[in-house]
């Protein structure tokens, strides 16, 4: 039994992605953009923007909050909050403590 069997319907010259490309977690991926673009917008809600420097910020926060309280990872933390700035910063930090949202 051939275990990559969907590469039967690949076009000719066609091969698989890397898969050591796609192992990493969200936090590592986006990693890079905030060192990159510190001074740009990463979020806009009502008229006030939240630069890609304030939201690191307030999610390592948030990450040293949970930690300080016990969190460990792979711990489920639920977030009861609308969709406000707020909740891409307990997002964010949750995931950075290496947490389950």
């Amino acid at each position: 039994m051939n275990e990559r069997f969907w590469t039967k319907s690949y076009d000719p010259g066609l091969a698989d992605l890397d898969q050591s490309a796609w192992e990493t977690t969200y936090v590592d991926a986006v990693k890079p953009i905030f060192s990159k673009f510190p001074d740009k917008a990463a979020l806009a809600f009502l008229g006030v923007e939240v630069s890609f420097k304030d939201l690191d910020i307030y999610a390592n926060r948030f990450a040293d909050m949970l930690i300080v309280n016990g969190f460990e990872k792979g711990d489920v933390v639920g977030i009861n909050l609308p969709n406000i700035p707020e909740y891409v910063v307990a997002w964010l930090g949750t995931m950075r403590a290496g947490c389950v949202v």
